[in-house]
């Protein structure tokens, strides 16, 4: 069973939501290891992740993950 987030854990992750959407697209990528740390972290805990949070994850590794294709030759 996965519990609600506790208050205390509220700031820190919606600090780092907004630095993430302020951040230029170009610049995310540095922001998504700290944001996946942060979701592995409170499912190892029991906490239920916020689905944009999750949704906010799978882009910016969708993100990565297309910008390493961009640069293999045809």
């Amino acid at each position: 069973m996965t519990e609600q987030l506790p208050k205390e854990m509220l700031q820190p992750i919606t600090q780092l939501e907004a630095l993430i959407r302020a951040t230029p697209e170009a610049e995310r990528a540095q922001l998504q290891g700290d944001l996946h740390r942060l979701c592995e972290r409170l499912e190892r805990e029991g906490y239920a992740i916020p689905d944009r949070l999750r949704e906010l994850d799978a882009m910016l590794t969708d993100g990565q993950v297309e910008s390493q294709f961009d640069n293999l030759p045809v």
